[in-house]
């Protein structure tokens, strides 16, 4: 997959963690308002990239809710999802034990996989 495309899904990824976050905490229209412009700038440059995604995507209406803003920009980086590289996922192993056990405990990231 061209580098730009990839890019491009993590900010489409970005997106629908501010939409989420916008519709969760009931924020500002302008916010909502802006992460609509930002799906609709990023799906234009896509349809350019890939001829696909202007017949299955369109634009989102300026005055869309951040609920549909998430869903929309979770859909669009869904469809790229088989091409795009996983993104990393880390866990902290913390060592479940008792007191006298976590002194030796490390704690050190784990690379692990998130369905």
């Amino acid at each position: 997959m061209e580098k730009e495309t990839i890019k491009l899904i993590n900010v489409v990824r970005r997106i629908a963690r501010a939409a989420g976050y916008a519709a969760w905490i009931k924020t500002d229209p302008e916010a909502a308002r802006f992460c609509v412009t930002q799906y609709n700038r990023v799906l234009s440059r896509l349809g350019e990239l890939e001829t696909g995604v202007k017949t299955l995507f369109t634009p989102l209406p300026e005055n869309a809710s951040p609920e549909v803003t998430r869903m929309a920009a979770r859909e669009l980086a869904a469809y790229f999802e088989d091409e795009a590289p996983e993104p990393h996922a880390w866990k902290f192993a913390w060592g479940c034990s008792p007191r006298a056990m976590r002194a030796r405990a490390r704690c050190f990231p784990v690379s692990v996989r998130c369905d």
